[in-house]
């Protein structure tokens, strides 16, 4: 009797615990995906007590709201329009974006429990708390006139924090015209325009001459003489199964250096160098900077960036994926990475795009902690980036980035081909500026725009101008 009774305690006291770190693990790490699933009826049920939250910018502008109409009848209403949709997104046939990830803090009321228990006796629904975003709507607006009716997306990121202060995306949609027809217009638009995907985390491109900052990190990591580096270009290069490369517009460098091939964008040169890499090295480079795996950022859905080399790969492959074609593809999202470690010493901060969550009245209820992803790059190695990226804005195909303004910017232009057999490209900005003490990230693209000098450098100046004169 005594052994049964032992082994029916050590049976509730194994159950006891099992359950016990169930909920721990639970409440610490699926609590919001569970309560934020759309299928969880509990929200409905929250719904009837609690007017849903505001979601609001860190310049305190109004994104999403809740209007009592007639009758008690609520509306979701965002006063922007298209140019939060793909982040803030849409409440109505069924919830996208923040108001999807963030739901069960848009439901939840941190009024005090005197005043819920007297509205739910006088029928009233308690206010519920507010989600505070890390995005600037004076930025973001200067962001979404710069691209105009182009098809692109513009992110821009505090390299010190993580913090995400700009994410348009383009075509967008009114998430305040959304009826039955509309949305299923909306769903079954896959095409180019494609407007409810977030191009900035979503859209997957080919990076162009961006990825030249990969190709010369990895070069300068395994040559240790990489100052030494020169090269004739002659405008064209051969890749070994009788194609050829050229350079952006039939350009002819003549003799290079490693800054000068970076600061003119020479293909040929990094045809050459690519070629002289260690493939497992500068994939373990690209891997450390989230190509080939998730891009730890919350709240968001977002695509994995693409960079599969291996030592069995063509020479004419390895030398397309130098100058960021051929099967290298990237999110906007990863593509400023790099440029905000470079910006930041080496480190890397973890992305975040909501800043806390707040009470109805304003009370700060959960602010978001900094976390940082590891220094994928060392100091020195950042120090070399950035020289070459200056280079590029002092001399090379982003000079109007340094005629005549307040702040010091350094970047990568990049035209990336994307049809086969047409010369029509994407254009790309990647860089950061630094003014005042601080520091701000940006990455341009512009689908089917042509030189990256001439189309996204404009749009990034003009967030970068807007950034300054708010300071």
């Amino acid at each position: 009797m005594k052994k049964s009774m032992a082994i029916v305690t050590y049976i509730f006291i194994a159950l006891f615990m099992a359950l016990s770190v169930y909920l721990i693990v639970f409440i610490v790490k699926d609590s919001d995906k569970v309560l934020n699933n759309p299928a969880n009826k509990r929200s409905d049920i929250w719904a009837k007590h609690v007017t849903r939250g505001n979601i609001v910018s860190s310049d305190g502008k109004v994104l999403a709201k809740t209007v009592t109409g007639k009758k008690g009848k609520e509306t979701r209403v965002y006063p922007y329009d298209s140019l939060f949709a793909n982040v803030v997104g849409h409440y109505s046939y069924g919830a996208t974006g923040l108001e999807s990830s963030e739901n069960y803090e848009l439901l939840n009321s941190n009024l005090n429990p005197f005043n819920k228990i007297l509205n739910e006796f006088e029928g009233k629904k308690s206010p519920g708390n507010n989600v505070i975003t890390t995005l600037n709507a004076g930025m973001s607006q200067a962001a979404s006139e710069a691209l105009g009716s182009r098809r692109g997306a513009v992110i821009a990121m505090e390299p010190k924090t993580g913090r995400i202060l700009t994410m348009v995306s383009k075509p967008s949609y009114n998430p305040n015209d959304i009826t039955a027809k509309s949305w299923a217009q909306l769903t079954s638009n896959s095409g180019e325009d494609s407007p409810l995907i977030n191009r900035a985390t979503q859209g997957l491109y080919p990076p162009g001459s961006t990825f030249k900052m990969y190709t010369a990190l990895a070069y300068i990591r395994q040559n240790i003489d990489y100052n030494d580096f020169k090269y004739k270009c002659k405008g064209s290069i051969g890749t070994g199964d009788g194609g050829k490369i050229r350079c952006y517009g039939g350009s002819v460098h003549g003799k290079v250096d490693l800054k000068t091939a970076f600061a003119k964008s020479c293909n040929t040169a990094f045809c050459t160098i690519g070629g002289k890499l260690n493939v497992a090295g500068w994939r373990n480079l690209c891997e450390s900077m989230y190509f080939n795996k998730v891009i730890p950022m919350d709240k968001l859905e977002k695509s994995i960036s693409k960079f599969q080399l291996t030592s069995s790969t063509s020479k004419g492959d390895i030398m397309q994926a130098s100058i960021g074609q051929g099967d290298v593809l990237v999110t906007p999202l990863q593509n400023i990475l790099l440029a905000c470690a470079v910006a930041n010493g080496g480190k890397l901060m973890k992305p975040y795009i909501v800043d806390g969550i707040s009470s109805f009245d304003g009370k700060m209820v959960r602010e978001t902690s900094k976390k940082t992803l590891g220094q994928p790059i060392s100091k020195d190695e950042a120090k070399t980036m950035h020289n070459l990226m200056r280079e590029t804005v002092k001399s090379g195909t982003a000079t109007s980035l340094y005629y005549g303004t307040p702040y010091k910017a350094a970047g990568k232009t990049g035209s990336a081909e994307y049809k086969a057999g047409s010369s029509d490209s994407h254009a790309w900005f990647v860089g950061y500026a630094s003014y005042k003490k601080k520091k701000l990230a940006i990455c341009v693209l512009v689908e089917g725009g042509g030189t990256g000098g001439a189309v996204a450098v404009p749009i990034a100046k003009r967030v970068f101008d807007t950034w300054a004169d708010n300071m």
